[in-house]
């Protein structure tokens, strides 16, 4: 073999090595909407596939505007993975100005039982409270990521999505999945043991996030201050829920993360009730372990609280 021969060799060697680089050994590009839905998707990612979530840290799904570096992300993803139930209602619109159509959006709520938003709270010694519920226009409560339960489905329908869109890497989405449903199932029984304990569980939170979890553990959901963040109530509302909290001796109201608790914190005065916090997961860092790390803090809050 003559030396151009060798040289000829050496480059299509070298040019072998170099394979990943080619789109067809792209990592599958990923953006998860906030911050549950990146956990998961990460989780079952792995380093298979290259995962950013859409809102920065300290932005949530209600307050988020639109921005031209995240409309740049969505027109070079491959899928855009949200909760849905009109969650992100800007969806639609940074989907149709990022103008990728390869992209995939992958509604996270498919297969799960929904709950309408409470619209009103009653109890046998307590006056109605007219809410219209937050439902972002689709009807249904979309909080589900706080029940583990459902948790365990969004999962599901997330890993569906990455096993469609990169086959080749099947085996290890799997593997990842079916890790990460071992320790949401072992979520779920953490809280069902612990808090069937606990004889009172009244629940009164900031705003309308969680009926899904009331309901998984037999929560006592007396109600909300607020429909949703900066939407204060009337007050006939809120002297109505006062009321609820006196004749139902409340001893501990809610606060949320991410959220001014001064309106709470002024009910909890008029009422004798203390403020504990709880962590609806809508605002903080990106990371895998987020889901399963704040909901573990959201069981001891209640454990604390309800002893």
């Amino acid at each position: 073999m003559n030396i151009k021969a060798i040289q000829l060799l050496t480059l299509t060697l070298l040019a072998s090595c170099s394979l990943p680089l080619n789109a067809a050994e792209k990592k599958l590009e990923i953006v998860a909407s906030f911050l549950p839905i990146y956990a998961h998707t990460q989780t079952v990612a792995g380093d298979l596939a290259k995962v950013s979530m859409l809102l920065s840290k300290d932005s949530s799904p209600h307050d988020y505007a639109l921005n031209p570096s995240d409309i740049k992300r969505l027109a070079r993803a491959d899928l855009f993975i949200i909760n849905g139930l009109g969650l992100e209602e800007w969806s639609n619109e940074i989907v149709k100005k990022a103008g990728n159509k390869k992209l995939v959006v992958v509604d996270s709520s498919k297969g799960i039982s929904l709950l309408d938003s409470p619209k009103v709270v009653s109890l046998p010694s307590a006056e109605k409270i007219d809410h219209t519920g937050h439902d972002h226009g689709e009807g249904k409560n979309p909080h589900i990521w706080l029940d583990p339960i459902s948790a365990q489905q969004q999962v599901k329908n997330i890993a569906e999505a990455l096993i469609k869109a990169d086959p080749k890497n099947a085996d290890g989405y799997k593997k990842n999945r079916d890790a990460y449903l071992v320790e949401l199932k072992k979520l779920h029984e953490d809280f069902r043991s612990k808090l069937n304990q606990l004889p009172i569980k009244n629940l009164i939170t900031f705003h309308d996030a969680f009926p899904y979890l009331a309901k998984r553990y037999g929560m006592n959901y007396i109600g909300f201050i607020e429909e949703f963040p900066e939407k204060d109530p009337k007050p006939s509302e809120l002297a109505a829920l006062v009321k609820a909290i006196k004749d139902n001796k409340v001893k501990v109201l809610f606060a949320e993360t991410g959220y001014s608790p001064k309106l709470l914190q002024s009910i909890a005065t008029q009422t004798g009730a203390a403020v504990a916090d709880i962590d609806t997961l809508e605002v903080g860092a990106p990371t895998a372990d987020a889901y399963i790390k704040l909901m573990r803090k959201n069981l001891a809050s209640f454990e604390k609280a309800w002893k």
